[in-house]
């Protein structure tokens, strides 16, 4: 149920005056712009059905016989908004938006909230200073993930809060009243899959288990052995999609969204405002700056699940290497996959760490192609710069071409007074080649001239064409000037020669 524009019937018109008069407000009311009553009105219209159409053209019918004038049909493509109803719509969506930034902002609270909870508690449960005091560390982590759990169970129902105000966002755009004529199945895909993501976290019990894996490496002694990792840091690892909702954050908040007038731009011109178009802007403007943070941000959380990931296999070969330690150095292995350095000093021994380390690898390529792109586009000339470089190139090729041809005519010169004289021939022979030399000289300079001249830009070509074509035309019209003149001229003698006769 789309809304479209039902054709106005003549008989609303005015009467007008001419047929221009008709024409212009026919293609005003095509184009939805203004309408033809003198007070303001708004050609709105909408898919609903009303219900009280068909009453209310039965009662100002009167009678059966009046009814054949009557629109029959379900009520669609009627102009169902006047103003009063407009600003209505309007007034509900500037609520329902105020209510969904709200929403996006109690969202990334609570789940950057079960994330730190999470992380302390992989570290809590990691740590080697809780081993005199198991009790402690068992209730510790029992309240912490009781905790996680209450923020999940929260944030999942402020997320689906956030979801049912952009549905009512989205019904009032449309003009539709009931809520499955914008729940598509990729919206509900949508839905779903975020909140699955947000759903994912640890369970609170006491001891919730191990994963048993094995560990990898050159020699058969390392991987015959396996591990045990915890399943809440299994857990805890997936947690991190949760940084979705800062992407979302940044685009709700960010000028270009929160701007009507540039949104009504973007909208004009078919751009949805999102977070695509957010990131481009963004790296469009401060690329360094974007690039920086997220890059910082993105080896830390890798950084931290690779520390999750090999600690427990590290820990029966070195039980005594504090967790910092581990931190610190698969901060070092990050960042050097990140750069496809690879030194080799600290290895993997888990699947995970191995998917993660593939994973670095491909966006640190991602990232040096971006940066490369950029720095390359900052590093570029603009139009005028070109300009500027191909003229001071020009004149200086200009020059060196005219200094070679008078080379040439000094070498041919002196040739010429060589010949004249009766001494031998070696002056002769170096004046020569002397010419020669200038010759070649000459042609490589004017080569290179007409080289620089098919090299310069399409704005400096259509420039030159265009003052050529107008010097041209400027010495046409003299030209017709002093034609008109002469005529003028020998049409006054004809004149008086006729005046002489007569």
């Amino acid at each position: 149920m789309i809304p479209f524009i039902h054709n106005v019937s003549p008989s609303n018109f005015p009467p007008l005056p001419s047929l221009h008069n008709l024409l212009l407000q026919m293609a005003a009311v095509r184009a939805g712009a203004i309408g033809l009553a003198r007070g303001n009105r708004y050609l709105v219209f909408s898919t609903n059905t009303r219900k009280d159409w068909s009453e209310d053209g039965r009662n100002e019918s009167g009678n059966e016989s009046d009814r054949a004038s009557i629109r029959k049909g379900k009520g669609y493509g009627v102009s169902s908004i006047s103003a009063e109803t407009a600003q209505s719509r309007y007034t509900q969506r500037k609520k329902m938006t105020d209510l969904k930034l709200t929403l996006c902002d109690w969202t990334l609270v609570l789940a950057m909230f079960g994330l730190l909870l999470a992380i302390i508690d992989c570290e809590i449960s990691a740590g080697e200073n809780f081993e005199d005091f198991s009790v402690f560390r068992h209730r510790l982590s029992l309240g912490i993930r009781t905790s996680i759990i209450l923020s999940t169970l929260i944030l999942i129902f402020v997320l689906i809060c956030y979801h049912i105000a952009d549905t009512k966002i989205h019904l009032i755009e449309s003009g539709a009243d009931q809520w499955r004529v914008v729940m598509d199945r990729r919206r509900i895909i949508h839905i779903s899959t975020e909140l699955i993501v947000c759903a994912i976290c640890p369970f609170p019990v006491v001891d919730g288990g191990s994963v048993t894996w094995p560990m990898l490496g050159q020699t058969a002694a390392l991987t015959s052995r396996h591990f045990k990792l915890p399943i809440n840091v299994l857990l805890a690892l997936p947690m991190f999609g949760r940084m979705y909702l800062l992407a979302r954050y940044v685009v709700m908040h960010s000028a270009l969204y929160q701007d009507c007038a540039t949104r009504t731009i973007a909208s004009l011109n078919q751009v949805s405002v999102d977070f695509r178009f957010v990131m481009k802007s963004a790296l469009y403007a401060k690329p360094l700056t974007v690039l920086t943070v997220t890059s910082v941000i993105f080896w830390l959380i890798i950084a931290w699940c690779l520390t999750q990931c090999e600690r427990y296999a590290w820990y029966d070969a070195n039980p005594h290497i504090p967790g910092i330690q581990h931190f610190l150095d698969f901060l070092w292995f990050t960042i050097i996959t990140f750069f496809s350095i690879g030194y080799g000093d600290i290895q993997v021994r888990t699947f995970c760490g191995r998917g993660l380390a593939m994973l670095t690898a491909i966006i640190g390529t991602l990232f040096a192609s971006t940066l490369i792109a950029l720095v390359s586009r900052k590093i570029s000339l603009s139009s005028s710069e070109k300009r500027v470089n191909h003229l001071i190139d020009e004149s200086k090729i200009v020059h060196r071409n005219k200094d070679a041809a008078a080379r040439v005519l000094q070498a041919t010169w002196r040739v010429v007074l060589q010949s004249r004289r009766e001494e031998g021939t070696n002056s002769l022979r170096r004046a020569q080649r002397n010419l020669l030399k200038s010759i070649i000289k000459f042609r490589k300079s004017r080569l290179r001239l007409r080289a620089t001249n098919d090299e310069e830009d399409d704005f400096f070509t259509a420039r030159k064409a265009f003052l050529e074509t107008e010097e041209h035309l400027t010495k046409v019209r003299r030209r017709q000037n002093e034609l008109n003149e002469q005529l003028n001229c020998l049409f006054g003698h004809v004149q008086s020669l006729t005046t002489m006769i007569q």
